[in-house]
């Protein structure tokens, strides 16, 4: 019985380290793809940056997708009254379908990221952290392109 105790909470442990690394990753990838900069209109601040997600991190079939991550200061993210969490109209401002605001993002990004946000899913941790391994290798590498080119 003990033995099998001690098994369930190495497991546990497991998976607990599994999940940090893995949002730990997200988080790298949504700032990297976004040049370590605020997404916000016009903000482009580079210090306190956080990665917000555009779907519930409740939800694991987007929770370590890339595509449902902003990049934003942590004014923007939560503390200010224009930020994610506080401003009920954030969603249509970044579809640009508030006046004064130029899209952010697509109908079409918005379409099937919610697709995929509303499609129940298993998570395997592993997989997971190899997917967001890769990605953030190809987005710096993307970068270092970019930078060669002088773009």
């Amino acid at each position: 019985m003990k033995i099998e105790i001690q098994k369930a909470k190495k497991r546990k442990t497991e998976k607990k380290r599994l999940e940090k690394e893995c949002m730990d990753l997200w988080q790298k990838c949504v700032k990297a793809r976004a040049g370590y900069k605020c997404e916000y209109w016009g903000c482009n601040k580079t210090e306190y940056l956080n990665a917000h997600h555009i779907f519930s991190r409740s939800r694991n079939s987007t929770k370590y997708d890339i595509q449902n991550g902003m990049c934003l200061c942590s004014g923007h993210h939560s503390l200010q009254i224009d930020s994610a969490h506080k401003d009920p109209e954030f969603l249509k401002k970044v579809l640009g379908e508030i006046d004064g605001f130029k899209p952010l993002r697509s109908q079409t990004w918005y379409q099937m990221l919610r697709l995929r946000a509303y499609t129940p899913a298993k998570l395997d941790l592993k997989m997971e952290k190899l997917y967001l391994e890769k990605e953030l290798e190809n987005i710096e590498n993307r970068v270092i392109t970019s930078n060669d080119k002088g773009l």
